[in-house]
């Protein structure tokens, strides 16, 4: 039996949508700083999709981490040339 590795990503509104929160652990944030850096290092305007299960993706975790904030189940993030 493979075990998936856990790591904690998510990015949450909090303060009635005020304020975003980035919440992860060790691995998650490192994960999050490969995707910009990756994005960063194309020569061209480009963009990626950054999602939950829930939605059809991987690169973030399903469960928020703050009580009373809002999960966001899609973040794009857009690079340009």
């Amino acid at each position: 039996i493979q075990l998936m590795e856990v790591h904690v990503l998510t990015f949450e509104m909090a303060d009635e949508g005020h304020r975003l929160e980035i919440h992860g652990d060790k691995e998650g944030l490192l994960k999050l700083a490969k995707y910009l850096t990756d994005l960063a290092n194309k020569n061209e305007s480009e963009h990626i999709h950054l999602m939950t299960e829930d939605w059809g993706g991987n690169e973030l975790d399903n469960e928020k981490q703050g009580l009373e904030n809002e999960l966001i189940n899609h973040v794009k993030v857009f690079s340009w040339d």
